[in-house]
């Protein structure tokens, strides 16, 4: 299966999540500006700075992930160009692999993904980053979930996209 990236905006992530970003006209101050959660009462906030090193595109993703009771954000401190993968989930909660989207985030802009929401582990595009992740844990199996995938899937730039190639 082959999934062409597109640039990360707010419209279509909102499904799987929030965009963080702030571009000339915003409101100077956006409270609220993502949807944190926590389901469990003894899960406590971890805030970690987390290195990443660079893949580059075309990319084989062999395993997705989810954190069925917390909310997980990634905020660039020293990065470019990251790799976001994300799935719908079927009525019983398992991903469905046709609904993939890959999408290329910019170094100004983080995310937040809303719980239980599968998605590829995070990746730096290009140069090593440097990420805040924060996410809600109890040190249980319940933190997250990880599914090695039985089809092999590729995460390509689209063709005759200029844009990506300055991202990257």
């Amino acid at each position: 299966m082959i999934i062409k990236a597109q640039a990360l905006e707010h419209k279509l992530f909102a499904p799987f999540g929030q965009v963080l970003s702030w571009s000339p006209g915003d409101p100077d101050r956006q409270d609220f500006a993502a949807s944190l959660f926590n389901g469990r009462p003894a899960a406590r906030p971890n805030l970690k700075v987390q290195r990443i090193e660079p893949v580059s595109l075309p990319h084989t993703a062999t395993l997705i992930e989810r954190h069925r009771h917390s909310s997980q954000m990634f905020v660039p401190l020293s990065a470019g160009s990251f790799l976001i993968m994300v799935f719908l989930s079927d009525e019983n909660g398992q991903p469905i692999l046709e609904s993939g989207l890959a999408f290329v985030g910019s170094g100004n802009q983080a995310i937040n993904y809303n719980a239980d929401t599968w998605h590829h582990p995070f990746l730096a595009l290009g140069a090593p980053g440097t990420f805040l992740t924060q996410r809600w844990e109890d040190g249980t199996s319940g933190d997250e979930e990880f599914l090695p995938l039985t089809t092999q899937i590729r995460i390509e730039e689209p063709i005759g996209q200029t844009r990506f190639q300055k991202i990257l």
